[in-house]
This record gives structure tokens, sequence and C-alpha cells, in this order.
């Protein structure tokens, strides 16, 4: 009986083993909001190249547009912010055939799922454009209402809010506030440049 449940174990254990390996090493797209896993040494300026200049377009006919059948559609993209170290760049997405338009964010870095596991992986977050506003200018206004607050503790008081499934954490950290962004498993500062430049960008872009 014992050795039966130990050659059990053992054939789990190396299944797992292979299947780790496997995620590792290969892209695996599978859904919204759900994670696509990379090489563990993957270097993270090729990485974000990749996903704001392939990988997001591939989101967006999957995911946001849907299927073209016999239908000739034109979308247009364009990074606003990247921040190859913080892991999270923002991009600005129309499309007028299907009314769809708004802020692409795409996080990407370690990445622990609900067990602790940590793996290396991206995902995209999608946000009309009206709703992305609407957050841009909360967080801005979150920032100023409390910057007394914030800036009276170095990295000691904090402020949270939330949009739907993405939470964030506000605290004044080295180079002044810091916007600690949680979603899906991701954990990545929205540094201020980077902040700053999709909410001006996108503004200008969609004007």
């Amino acid at each position: 009986m014992n050795k039966t449940i130990l050659i059990i174990i053992t054939l789990l254990y190396n299944c797992n083993t292979i299947f780790s390996q496997q995620e590792a090493e290969v892209l695996i797209p599978i859904g919204i909001g759900a994670l696509s896993f990379v090489a563990a040494n993957a270097e993270n300026k090729e990485l974000a190249k990749e996903i704001s200049q392939f990988r997001s377009k591939e989101f967006i006919v999957n995911y946001i547009i849907g299927p073209a059948e016999s239908k000739e559609i034109k979308f247009e993209i364009e990074s606003l912010a990247s921040d190859n170290s913080a892991g999270l760049i923002s991009l600005a997405f129309n499309c007028l055939e299907v009314n769809k338009k708004g802020l692409l964010l795409a996080f990407f870095g370690d990445n622990r799922n609900e067990y602790g596991v940590m793996s290396r992986a991206y995902a995209f977050r999608y946000i009309p454009l009206q709703e992305a506003r609407e957050l841009l200018n909360r967080i801005d206004e979150v920032k100023e209402k409390n910057k007394e607050y914030l800036t009276s503790n170095w990295d000691v008081n904090n402020v949270y809010i939330e949009y739907e499934d993405i939470k964030f954490v506000i605290y004044n950290g080295v180079g002044g506030l810091i916007i600690r962004t949680l979603w899906n498993g991701f954990e990545v500062e929205w540094e201020k440049v980077a902040f700053d430049r999709t909410k001006r960008r996108l503004n200008k872009w969609f004007q």
C-alpha cells in the first residue's frame, strides 16, 4: 500500500515538473485577464518591446475586436509610456468599426498565483476611454487631496483606492508619490513620470 502511494506521488511530482518547465519556456495565451507565461530568464527590455509591439495587437484582435469574418477591420494602437523596470506599459487603442477605444495596460514580470507560487508572465487589462480618463483623474485628485498626509511620513502613510479588480496603494517613496498597482497576481509601481505621460498622451491622442 505504501509503495503504491509512493509511486503515485512520484508520478504527480514528475508531471508537475514537466508542466512547470513547459510553462517557463513558452508563451501560453489563455484569455482575458489570464496570464501568458514567459521564460524565467526573459530580459525585461526585449520582453517589453515584444509585448507593446506584437502581443498587444494579438490581444486586441482576439479579445476586444473579435472575429473579422469577411470584414476588413482597421484599428490603431500606440504605446503611451513604458517602464521596463517597473513592469507596466500603457497603450492607447482605437477601433471605429467596432466602436471601442481606450487604455490598454500591459502588466509583465513576476506574478504570484493564489498558492504563492511565483512565475514570469504578462497579461493585459483593457479600460474603455471614458472610464480610463475618470480613473486617471481620480488618482491625481486623490494624490492632491491627501498630499499633506502622504508626504508627512515617508513610506509609512498610504492611501488605498480601487477600480473594479485593480487596486492602487499610493504612498511617498523615492522620487515622490508612488502608485503601487496590484492586479491579477502582479504588483508593480506606476511611477510618476510614466503615469503623467500616460494621462497626458492619452488625452492628446483622443483629441
